[in-house]
């Protein structure tokens, strides 16, 4: 059992390692959302997808760990909780399991509000791209984008998802 503890431990940290990058990852995702850097978006999306394979990847692994825990420790794997099962491992494992376990709670909470701030950005970006798509298509006089179009357009404009341009 304490080589399982200790093996459990390892899986939960790369777990919480795992989170601290999606982290990482989210912020750079919303500073691209934000700056309208299309590239950084498209990079940190990739990166973030492949964090969150990674991530599943690693608490497959911990819950597999944690099942033979349960197992050789005579806990019924199906109704077993968390804190019962770090019990299980022993000294020193059961509180560093504990930490691992809480420290991976708070860090998925604060990549679940990183990815929601960032699901709001890509709305609204979205809602600003069709509004403008609406606009264009019903404007009924020659512009750039219409087939009767003789002029470019006189200047461009930028749009932006921070609202504080």
């Amino acid at each position: 059992r304490e080589e399982l503890g200790r093996a459990l431990t390892e899986c939960l940290k790369d777990v919480a390692a795992m989170l601290e990058h999606a982290h990482r990852v989210a912020i750079k995702q919303q500073q691209a959302l934000v700056d309208n850097d299309a590239e950084a978006i498209v990079l940190t999306s990739r990166a973030q997808e492949e964090v969150l394979r990674r991530i599943g990847e690693s608490d497959e692994r911990a819950a597999a760990v944690a099942s033979d825990l349960a197992e050789a420790a005579g806990l019924d794997v199906d109704s077993t909780d968390s804190h019962s099962i770090a019990e299980a491992a022993g000294f020193p494992y059961n509180s560093l399991i504990e930490q691992e376990m809480n420290k991976i709670a708070r860090l998925a909470e604060r990549v679940e509000r990183e990815n929601e701030v960032n699901n709001t950005l890509v709305k609204n970006g979205l809602d600003i791209i069709a509004c403008c798509l609406r606009t264009v298509a019903s404007d009924p006089g020659p512009t750039a984008y219409s087939k009767d179009a003789s002029l470019a357009e006189p200047q461009a404009y930028i749009l932006s998802l921070d609202r504080r341009v």
